[in-house]
């Protein structure tokens, strides 16, 4: 199996050097959104890994006959002495495939392309989305999009990368208009299979960031990419069922390890060097696994598939408490909150990828007056700078008067990234929020960062 790695590898960075970032004379547009951390999954607090030791089971499709079963671990394993390294790689990259899903969005898609009409392709994640151990240029993403500019070299690409490190749906869904739906994007890929747990919280954020993608303006494509940790975890299980609500092409990357796994011809080291982030190969698998999905269903639209783009269903999978999510902070969206007072907090660079919020430094007797904002609706959560830290101070959060929590800022999980927490779920209406910097135990310092604010309305 290493032998066959290493013939995949380099035919694939063969392919690589071959491939080129602009499309097009001009050239496509590069967009990223942040800089590479280690990926923390994390709890419904927003604060704590949430690496399960439970494998979940792979979801096989019951589409029509455009949908590809995965094969069974005991079918996979067997039969293949005969089989060379290549022939088992290509078994490989084609259980992959759950579904191609409803091929409609698709097609304009591949319409575009073939019509020379200029076509951005987004990619919303995690760390593995963002390149972490690979590299902006080797990552998956970069590489899929280099497959798309190879194959189409003279239609302009954009190119939209908003994997994040450490961050769950919960935050995609917060920031999905700022870092992709305002890009104006022709097709979407989505990464959250092991940042997510499998709390409600998770299954109702990452349910309406695929509605609101599916809802914009321009009918987006959409692609669901579920990942797998070395310990098992996957949402693939908690994900699946909203992919096939909604007709979307899947990809399963437990599809295809597991049997390799189970059969000895690999090990978790062949595909990465620590406990979740795809080495520089299995970046380059992860491309094959992404190309296959595009060549089925390019076969699927060619041979006669669904052209006409359905209306998205009024049922949900889960619940819609967190539909229409927008991010605001003192630029992006600044209207959605009144700040009657502004307290301690003062208006502050902040992180990276939120760098327009607010700071609370000093100590507990001059830095501890509370933010005083309305806002109208009916879910509000908080981005924060989260660290290991004793000197990251709480927040008090009061809701019309009532206080709704005791919120800490840092986390032995913390590794200075952005984190959010549901700091109000209640009444549709205004409501009137006091966030009051409370210094950890046993210090009298006050250290704080507000990145911005996720609400519904």
């Amino acid at each position: 199996m290493k032998r066959m790695k290493k013939i995949a590898a380099a035919a694939l960075a063969l392919i690589c050097c071959l491939s080129f970032a602009a499309c097009d004379s001009t050239g496509g547009s590069s967009v990223t959104s942040t800089e590479s951390n280690s990926s923390v999954s994390q709890e419904s607090s927003g604060a704590q890994q949430s690496e399960s030791s439970d494998t979940a089971d792979s979801t096989d499709s019951t589409d029509s006959e455009e949908s590809t079963d995965a094969d069974s671990t005991d079918a996979a394993a067997s039969g293949d002495e005969s089989k060379t390294e290549e022939e088992i790689y290509d078994d490989m990259v084609s259980r992959s495939l759950m579904t191609t899903g409803d091929t409609a969005r698709m097609a304009k898609v591949i319409n575009k392309l073939e019509n020379k009409e200029e076509v951005t392709v987004a990619f919303l994640g995690g760390s593995i989305t963002e390149g972490l151990t690979a590299g902006a240029d080797l990552c998956w993403a970069k590489l899929t999009y280099d497959y798309l500019c190879e194959k189409y070299p003279d239609t302009t690409i954009n190119y939209v990368n908003a994997g994040m490190s450490g961050t769950p749906s919960i935050l995609g869904n917060i920031r999905l208009h700022r870092d992709v739906l305002d890009k104006d994007p022709d097709l979407v890929f989505v990464e959250f299979a092991v940042n997510d747990g499998k709390e409600q919280l998770y299954k109702d954020s990452y349910e309406a960031l695929v509605r609101e993608l599916l809802s914009a303006e321009n009918q987006p494509a959409v692609v669901l990419y579920f990942t797998v940790l070395k310990s098992g975890h996957t949402c693939e299980d908690t994900m699946s069922p909203v992919g096939e609500a909604y007709g979307l092409p899947m990809v399963s990357l437990n599809n295809v390890l597991k049997p390799e796994f189970d059969s000895g011809r690999m090990t978790w080291e062949d595909y990465s060097d620590d406990e979740s982030h795809p080495n520089v190969w299995g970046h380059e698998m992860t491309k094959d696994l992404i190309v296959n999905m595009f060549e089925k269903v390019d076969e699927a639209v060619k041979a006669g598939g669904d052209t006409e783009i359905k209306p998205i269903p009024d049922e949900w999978v889960y619940d819609s408490r967190f539909e229409h999510m927008m991010l605001t902070d003192r630029v992006y969206n600044p209207e959605l909150i009144n700040i009657t007072s502004p307290g301690s907090l003062t208006e502050a660079d902040t992180l990276t990828q939120f760098p327009n919020g607010w700071m609370a430094k000093g100590s507990a007797d001059d830095a501890a007056e509370p933010m005083e904002f309305t806002f109208t609706g009916d879910n509000l959560f908080m981005i924060y700078h989260c660290a290991d830290s004793p000197n990251f101070s709480s927040v008090k959060v009061t809701v019309d008067g009532e206080e709704t929590g005791l919120f800490p800022t840092s986390s032995p999980s913390g590794w200075n990234n952005p984190d959010q927490v549901l700091i109000f779920s209640g009444e549709k209406g205004e409501h009137k929020v006091t966030l009051t910097p409370v210094p950890a135990e046993g210090t009298n310092v006050i250290l704080l960062r507000i990145l911005g604010f996720g609400i519904t309305n």
